[in-house]
């Protein structure tokens, strides 16, 4: 008979008794059964006190998990977005921590991954126990992880995950995003087209979620008075050649082709189009998941020095949408790192603030706790209140807060989602990103 004692604390000893066992064979089968029991007894104990000092505050911190996307596609997105976290675990600790506990954060790199992205929730939801789990970057990866984090009755927030597939996700409501779905913006890139003049366009789409989501919202949206979209790619993210993808969405000349992809590979499908002429006659027009500083010089330059993708233009939330709190929100985070805050950094910083005020007015650490406060601190009726200091210290004396975030509005609807606005983004000259024009839906 085999006995396994699932505790930190039993396997050095288990260990010993069955090198025991190895050696003298047990005289008693009954005297190994009875030390076992009286083993187990021993460490039920030691379990049940380590239990009770809460899932997010052992050793003395008050533990948050955080999966993001620190290398490989969404590398761009995924260390900025943790700079923007760390910036407001900063304020928290300043502020009293959470629960009197100074806030850790615990970073796990899914490297754009979903089985990178399984390991790391595995052990921030079974090695480190914490309550709650800021991502992942991606909806690829966070949809791989739903499951896991949510079953174990850990709170899932997403600062950039737009995939449409979350929204009515039997998640017991314990997912939350702080940017909106791809429900408006798939709609606003149809608006942005038709504001455009384009009559008909060709889609080429990462095959994730992210990307079938977008597309399945756009060509409704674009076709509903009357344009057409002429062909649909969807391509693999392990991909590294796209040139019959990219002979394949310009071949029926459409007036523009939609592009929903990340950086790295996106950049790749860029530079084949360049490459085979793909790019003349034909306009395109880009998701936020290529809106990277450095987008330009993956892409390269043509014969004559120019950035290739100079002038091309995209959508994406509105970064301005948090006016003030905003503009506070980007001096600190320039001061902390010494450049501009990327696309969802302020989502990021709304995402720990809301954990943070959910837990302070909980007074628990729990995953449950957390889904059940969070929207009461970030929805009316309550306090306007953009500040996190602030906030915090109204919520400890029992005051009634209406959130304000950095990103802009949150409200949290039935499914945890909020609403949102765009703006249309252009590589420039130089290969920096503008903003510009505002697209309502």
């Amino acid at each position: 008979m085999a006995l396994v004692i699932y505790s930190r604390y039993a396997q050095p000893l288990a260990e010993n008794i069955i090198d025991i066992h190895r050696v003298d064979e047990m005289k008693s089968s009954k005297y190994f059964v009875a030390m076992a029991l009286v083993l187990m007894i021993f460490l039920s104990g030691c379990v049940q006190k380590e239990e009770s000092k809460g899932i997010a505050t052992a050793e003395g911190t008050a533990k948050i998990g955080v999966i993001q996307s620190l290398t490989v596609d969404l590398g761009a997105y995924g260390g900025p977005m943790c700079d923007a976290m760390k910036i407001a675990a900063k304020e928290i600790n300043a502020n009293g921590g959470l629960l009197g506990k100074q806030v850790q954060l615990l970073i796990e790199d899914d490297q754009t991954n979903n089985v990178a992205a399984v390991d790391a929730v595995n052990k921030l939801v079974k090695v480190d126990r914490v309550p709650a789990i800021v991502g992942a970057t991606g909806s690829g990866p966070s949809m791989s992880i739903i499951d896991i984090a949510t079953k174990s009755g850990v709170l899932q927030i997403s600062s950039s995950n737009t995939g449409i597939e979350f929204t009515n996700y039997n998640d017991s409501d314990l997912y939350f995003r702080t940017c909106p779905s791809d429900a408006l913006q798939g709609a606003a890139m149809a608006e942005l087209a038709k504001k455009m003049g384009y009559k008909t366009a060709s889609t080429i789409v990462i095959n994730n979620p992210y990307g079938v989501g977008f597309e399945d919202v756009f060509v409704k949206a674009f076709e509903a008075d009357g344009s057409r979209v002429l062909d649909k790619v969807r391509y693999d993210p392990s991909q590294t050649v796209f040139d019959s993808e990219v002979q394949k969405v310009v071949s029926s000349k459409p007036d523009f082709v939609m592009m929903v992809s990340y950086p790295e590979t996106g950049s790749l499908i860029l530079k084949t189009a360049y490459e085979k002429g793909a790019l003349k006659g034909i306009s395109w027009l880009l998701s936020e998941g290529l809106m990277a500083e450095n987008l330009a010089n993956l892409v390269g330059k043509d014969s004559s020095g120019k950035y290739i993708v100079a002038g091309f233009q995209g959508l994406t939330p509105d970064p301005s949408a948090g006016g003030s709190a905003y503009e506070a929100f980007s001096k600190k985070y320039v001061e902390e790192n010494g450049k501009q805050p990327g696309i969802y950094c302020s989502n990021s910083y709304d995402a720990l603030a809301l954990v943070a005020l959910a837990i302070e007015q909980a007074k628990n650490a729990t995953g449950r706790a957390i889904a059940d406060n969070i929207r009461s601190v970030a929805n009316p009726p309550g306090v306007e209140v953009s500040d996190l200091a602030e906030a915090l210290k109204l919520v400890r004396e029992g005051k009634d807060i209406n959130y304000q975030g950095a990103s802009g509005e949150i409200t949290f609807d039935k499914n945890g989602d909020v609403s949102g606005s765009y703006s249309v983004w252009t590589v420039a000259d130089n290969g920096s990103i503008v903003f510009g024009e505002k697209i309502a839906v």
